[in-house]
């Protein structure tokens, strides 16, 4: 006697099949949890220990803010300045930026050639980063130009 499950069109599928149908769901739904938890912590280390220098021509940088929900609703807007360049995609200066200075940081870098310093991991990873709507984030600049 063989024990089996009753599926939907009247198949039957043995127990051992169901348990690892079962077991191999979980495992690709302990996969995605694990990439979409622990992904941007360990880009984030990963960008803290490889800072990476490039030069690139900035097309425009706005005065900006970004909106950070939190588990208990409440919200709060942190204030960057938002970078499109040419040949480096776009780029967030989010440290030292306030609200009273965010304008004048954006009108200082429109335009021109600067040096900025990113994380290596977030700066390779920007194409596939940005299907999430995250740039890489600038940790300090310089205009060269």
């Amino acid at each position: 006697m063989t024990h089996s499950l009753d599926r939907p069109g009247g198949k039957k599928i043995s127990r051992r099949k169901a348990w690892l149908s079962f077991s191999a769901s979980m495992i690709a739904l302990l996969g995605v949890f694990a990439i979409f938890v622990f992904g941007p912590l360990a880009l984030h280390a990963y960008d803290r220990a490889h800072p990476q220098v490039i030069k690139c021509d900035v097309l425009r940088a706005e005065a900006t803010s970004v909106n950070v929900q939190s588990t208990n609703l409440s919200s709060t807007r942190i204030p960057r300045v938002a970078v499109k360049t040419k040949g480096c995609g776009a780029l967030a200066v989010q440290r030292g930026v306030t609200v009273e200075n965010r304008d004048r940081i954006a009108e200082k870098i429109d335009g021109r050639t600067c040096q900025f310093v990113v994380g290596a991991g977030s700066f390779q990873m920007r194409a596939f980063l940005g299907l999430f709507r995250v740039v890489p984030e600038v940790s300090s600049y310089k205009i060269v130009d």
